[in-house]
């Protein structure tokens, strides 16, 4: 799957004595939605060496009638929460189709230009460069984050500037798809949590309804 959604990471819900999975957070979500799964079950990140629950490495505080019982020989369970991201982001690469078009172009022109006397395939071959940089800094001063209580987006080169809403605070979320990009997937999402103009945006994102699906799960998980 393109571009960040979710972030990739697999999980093995230990239950029952037995292995499930690997899982990744979305079906993680849909185990719980469903009842397959249970906050006080025992899981184990990929390449970790300790088990916890999953109501740890979702950062959820475990429902007052969950009783957790300590598991068998499933090794040592962190009480621990640390804040787990469920989707980290950039603007799409798809979305800047001219500096794409100077990488290509440069980097064929170039190879075409080489054989000549000149410095042309130089020339050609800094455009591309130029235009792989311009990229690299539009895409990376933009991050977007999701854990289970918190939107957050990050922008900025050396000095990074965040603005944050709550989860529970959202009250509307729009995603807009135009153009070829909408086509495939690529919109951005408006999260507002009180008048007409959104706190947080997510620009241009790729999968951007399974943002906002991924958004409404967390919002039905606290209710």
């Amino acid at each position: 799957m393109p571009e960040d959604y979710p972030v990739g990471e697999k999980i093995v819900v230990l239950k029952s004595g037995e292995r499930l999975g690997p899982f990744e957070i979305d079906e993680i979500l849909d185990g719980l939605e469903n009842g397959e799964l249970d906050y006080g079950d025992v899981c184990l990140r990929e390449g970790a060496s300790e088990c916890e629950r999953l109501s740890d490495i979702l950062d959820w505080d475990k429902p007052e009638e969950v009783e957790l019982e300590e598991p068998e020989d499933e090794g040592p369970v962190k009480s621990s929460r640390p804040t787990t991201i469920l989707y980290a982001g950039h603007p799409s690469i798809l979305t800047y189709p001219f500096p794409l078009f100077c990488i290509l172009g440069g980097i064929a022109a170039g190879i075409w230009m080489h054989a000549s006397d000149g410095w042309y395939d130089l020339v050609f071959y800094l455009i591309a460069v130029i235009a792989l940089a311009y990229i690299a800094v539009s895409r990376f001063t933009s991050d977007y984050l999701i854990t289970p209580k918190r939107i957050e987006l990050i922008q900025g080169l050396i000095a990074r500037s965040s603005k944050e809403v709550r989860v529970q605070d959202i009250r509307a979320i729009n995603v807009r798809c135009t153009g070829l990009s909408g086509i495939l997937g690529i919109g951005s999402v408006d999260f507002f949590t009180s008048g007409d103009d959104p706190e947080v945006t997510f620009q241009n994102v790729w999968a951007a309804k399974k943002v906002k699906g991924l958004v409404r799960r967390l919002q039905d998980r606290d209710e």
